[in-house]
């Protein structure tokens, strides 16, 4: 089953939650019975990935982000609203290699996370901080990113979405997570938007994106499947029922082309 195939297909994988890991490359290639040797091959690093880095990410997103990254226009940087422990950062680093692609990808979290009480203790643990566990999700996407993305490191930058944009706008030199200096700005390719779900908030990263992208670019939009609790999935709606984008997909999240 090819990409476009898979993205018209309105079912999608688990990441093989459950399984224990002897089973692992068994399970992989009986789900991609009928693909490539190559296919397989490269489905089962994402399968040995999702065991080992935690984060939610449906085959449909990858799907989406695989046909985004073939077809966006050439030279165009990629961005991702939204890590935490670099999942998906690390799928968009791959893809780009799997399709020899060398756009950079910029990507920008604070790891702040909804109703965190830094100071407080994390649930009824005697002992596990909020403080701690922002500490771990963000070591995590550090070591995440040094081992499974060593040769394709986005330039994360550690702030809000909303601080990012303003200072991709203005051009500004800055340096990233890993130590490198780096300039923002310029128009992008791609955007993955899987910040804060609210319609509010996600408004706000569609607009300041859409502001970036270049025609025949692509939005994907986490967590906006029809039947989500989240409002993103309102959003995402409105901008179907436009005549901005294009709707490429929604596998089960909607997959947008700037027209």
């Amino acid at each position: 089953m090819g990409i476009i195939s898979r993205l018209k297909n309105t079912s999608h994988l688990s990441g093989f939650r459950g399984l224990v890991a002897r089973v692992l490359r068994h399970t992989a290639n009986r789900i991609d019975c009928v693909d490539t040797n190559e296919t397989k091959r490269a489905n089962e690093f994402l399968a040995w990935v999702r065991f080992a880095v935690p984060g939610m990410l449906s085959q449909g997103n990858v799907d989406a982000m695989e046909y985004a990254i073939a077809n966006m226009p050439p030279g165009k940087p990629i961005l991702e609203i939204g890590s935490f422990c670099g999942l998906s950062t690390v799928v968009l680093s791959y893809l780009l290699q799997k399709l020899a692609k060398t756009t950079p990808v910029f990507s920008c979290d604070k790891w702040e996370f909804e109703g965190q009480q830094l100071g407080a203790l994390l649930g009824d643990s005697p002992t596990m901080t909020h403080d701690a566990y922002q500490a771990y999700v963000r070591d995590t996407f550090l070591r995440t990113m040094k081992t499974f993305a060593a040769n394709g490191l986005p330039y994360t930058i550690e702030c809000f979405s909303d601080e990012f944009f303003r200072r991709w706008f203005e051009n500004e030199e800055t340096v990233d997570l890993f130590g490198r200096a780096v300039t923002l700005g310029g128009t992008i390719g791609f955007c993955y938007i899987d910040g804060n779900h609210t319609y509010e908030f996600a408004k706000r990263d569609f607009d300041n994106s859409d502001r970036a992208l270049v025609s025949g670019g692509f939005i994907l939009f986490d967590d906006s499947a029809d039947g989500s609790k989240w409002e993103v999935n309102r959003l995402t709606r409105e901008i179907a029922s436009g005549h901005e984008y294009e709707l490429v997909s929604r596998n089960p999240n909607y997959l947008f082309r700037k027209k």
